[in-house]
């Protein structure tokens, strides 16, 4: 965007302050705010931010053994390509920012220019990913016990879009005057819980709509008297709030997960980078599932998944070959990765898929044979027959594959993946000290 066009935007909208966010490893958005006379200055220099800060988990522990500590400055650098007026809060605006060097170089531990690099070696061989984060989420209002979602009714029910119609409009409409596009909207399986796909965006812009779509959800709730939560498992009787990643990649307008001659419309290119998905799943689940929360929701035959595998538009299994849309199936068939949740941080997420995907091409790996049924309902012997394995059993364990995945160590670099591991673990040790009910207070409302 241009200066001067951007300038022009604060002083017709009257904007008082201007966020400068940005997601931490830990998946918490994050930032500063300046005022519009400050604006020449913060983009020349970016906003101070001391390097311990990107260590730090949900309570705002910085780990002793972090290498970050609170000694050493990067900066906060807005990307004015992603100015925002927010509609839901008259005075205030927003951009999303990278965290540079003080030298104004890509700081090691952002993730946004992490993705960034993944992105780049994607436009080495020709190709660009288009992706899409389809979130589920808990809409509460205030009642004389406190928060309760808005309905106990059932999943798709017309009458549980009745009471959620007063804030899903404004959330649509604000949604879509920051240009992103709502394909569908309906209520899910758990009370309160609702489902919002959007459209699709190319690399860096899908992760960045995925912020700003959690920052609106969030916000439109509080400007209507709503809390939402993207809490992975509130309730054990609940179903668990998902973000399916939704992804095909591209070269030159051509969809190359797209084979008509192949099974089930998919090319060859689609299932190494299926391969490649599933043979690093344990480890990804750490960067996608990356709370002790997270791991409550894998539970079988409630629309989670549970178990490596893959099949044709089956929602039990880790990926999902989506079908196309008749007469359109070579713009609109992809893949699905489905354990994910939305307390995730989208760069680190998108840059997981791409490094194991990547290397699945690269290595032509095999997916396997489709499951054409639910994995919990073949006998354990079947299940071993397919080479099909349970999900780690909680983030511990998903993190320790991460710790021995090679392939993701390399990509992702020694210092990045050390830190995180170092920032996760002393996250499951303070909630191992504080039970069920702190988890719920550390992860219900933070994301």
């Amino acid at each position: 965007m241009q200066r001067e066009l951007l300038e022009k935007q604060l002083r017709e909208q009257k904007i008082e302050l201007v966020r400068a966010i940005y997601v931490g490893p830990d998946g918490i958005t994050r930032g500063k705010a300046f005022r519009p006379g400050e604006l020449d200055a913060i983009l020349e220099s970016g906003i101070g931010l001391t390097q311990a800060q990107m260590s730090v988990n949900v309570f705002d522990h910085l780990p002793p053994l972090s290498k970050y500590q609170p000694v050493g400055e990067v900066r906060i650098r807005p990307d004015v390509d992603t100015f925002q007026v927010l509609p839901y809060l008259p005075g205030h605006a927003r951009m999303l920012a990278d965290v540079e060097t003080l030298q104004g170089d890509p700081w090691e531990l952002c993730p946004r220019s992490l993705l960034k690099d993944f992105l780049s070696r994607l436009a080495a061989r020709g190709l660009q990913i288009q992706a899409a984060f389809e979130n589920e989420f808990t809409l509460s209002d205030q009642t004389e016990t406190g928060w309760e979602p808005v309905d106990q009714l059932n999943c798709f029910s017309s009458a549980a879009m009745d009471l959620a119609s007063p804030f899903i409009l404004p959330l649509i409409d604000a949604l879509e005057q920051q240009g992103i596009k709502v394909e569908k909207y309906y209520p899910e399986a758990g009370p309160g819980q609702q489902e919002i796909p959007i459209r699709h965006q190319a690399g860096l812009l899908a992760a960045d709509q995925q912020v700003v779509f959690k920052e609106t959800v969030r916000g439109v709730a509080l400007a209507h008297g709503y809390r939402v939560s993207f809490m992975p498992k509130i309730s054990p009787a609940f179903a668990g709030n998902g973000c399916h990643i939704h992804f095909s990649l591209w070269d030159e307008g051509r969809n190359l997960f797209y084979d008509p001659a192949g099974e089930f419309n998919l090319s060859g290119t689609a299932r190494h980078f299926m391969g490649g998905i599933l043979k690093h799943l344990p480890a990804l689940m750490a960067l996608t599932a990356p709370t002790t929360n997270s791991y409550r929701r894998f539970v079988e035959r409630c629309w989670s998944s549970s178990y490596t595998c893959w099949g044709p538009d089956n929602r039990e299994a880790s990926v999902r070959a989506a079908s196309g849309y008749q007469g359109q199936e070579a713009a609109t068939v992809n893949l699905e990765y489905r354990p994910c949740d939305p307390t995730c941080n989208p760069y680190l997420a998108l840059s997981g898929l791409i490094c194991a995907g990547l290397d699945g091409i690269e290595n032509e790996l095999d997916p396997g044979d489709p499951v054409l049924t639910d994995p919990a309902l073949l006998s354990a012997e079947e299940r071993r027959a397919l080479n099909m394995n349970a999900y780690p059993t909680d983030l511990e364990s998903a993190l320790s594959a991460l710790e021995q995945n090679s392939v993701l160590l390399s990509g992702f670099g020694e210092n990045r993946i050390t830190d995180y591991l170092t920032m996760k673990r002393a996250e499951i040790s303070m909630l191992d000290s504080l039970g069920d009910e702190g988890e719920r207070q550390a992860y219900e409302f933070r994301f």
